[in-house]
């Protein structure tokens, strides 16, 4: 951290700085060029640990050893932590709206940690019991803020997704999916209406060239950086998303039969 500026001259600026409203801050360019390295490196990440754990009729007994165990892993990699303890429904919005506004041009990256109950559809279960939406109050109002621009939003998610118990015994194993979308969530999806659309259109050339001899999780990854390089060349932004459970590679050469 020897690189870092700035030093004790400028801790009353730094203070200053903060101190601004949430818009004058994530305009500053002030504060752009006070939190920027000598040697041009980004800081490590900012973690943010939602932890749900007392509920109005139950608690998440174990949930502190997770913070714990979170905490000592993030500050062995020198990020700084915050913990938000038993957020109610307002408090999560509360504290992404001024995540929304806040400065991150220092950093490289932000990180989320969300520790509580939750269910199918991206759910989350504030300590009030309300619901609240991973992607429509986490992620997506993190896509406003232009200091973030460009750099991983990681989150982090300890939570149920449903009912179902996974066991050896059940039909429903939970290790044998693939999801492939033409597009990630919350973002549209282009077909051109002559020549048909770039990702159907794009996995089946890459099927007919690779198809007999590469795993499809391979070819679906192939497809993905395809895909985007071509939305970009005519001025489109599409990026494919994939969500795998596979525990092995299923590769359509070998069911097929030669000759």
């Amino acid at each position: 951290m020897e690189n870092w500026r700035p030093l004790e001259a400028d801790h009353q600026k730094i203070i200053t700085l903060y101190e601004q409203s949430d818009e004058e801050q994530a305009q500053s360019s002030d504060a752009r060029g006070y939190f920027e390295s000598s040697d041009g490196k980004l800081m490590p990440p900012a973690v943010y640990i939602f932890n749900h754990e007392n509920f109005p009729t139950e608690t998440r007994k174990g949930s502190s050893k997770d913070v714990e165990a979170l905490r000592k892993t993030f500050e062995k990699l020198k990020c700084p932590i915050e913990v938000v303890q038993n957020p109610t429904f307002f408090m999560v919005k509360d504290t992404v709206t001024k995540l929304t506004r806040k400065c991150f041009y220092h950093l490289s990256a932000l990180v989320i940690v969300i520790l509580s109950h939750g269910n199918r559809k991206e759910k989350i279960l504030a300590c009030d019991d309300k619901e609240y939406d991973l992607d429509d109050d986490i992620l997506f109002p993190l896509y406003e803020n232009e200091t973030l621009a460009d750099k991983p939003k990681i989150l982090i998610v300890q939570a149920c997704k449903g009912n179902w118990k996974a066991d050896g015994n059940t039909k429903r194993n939970p290790s044998s999916y693939i999801k492939c979308y033409s597009t990630t969530e919350g973002f549209q999806s282009y077909r051109n209406e002559t020549k048909g659309s770039i990702f159907i259109q794009t996995l089946c050339n890459a099927m007919d060239q690779d198809g007999p001899t590469k795993d499809f999780l391979s070819i679906i990854e192939d497809v993905n950086v395809k895909v985007e390089v071509q939305s970009k060349s005519i001025g489109w932004k599409q990026k494919p998303s994939v969500n795998s459970n596979l525990t092995e590679r299923f590769c359509f050469g070998d069911f097929v039969q030669n000759g």
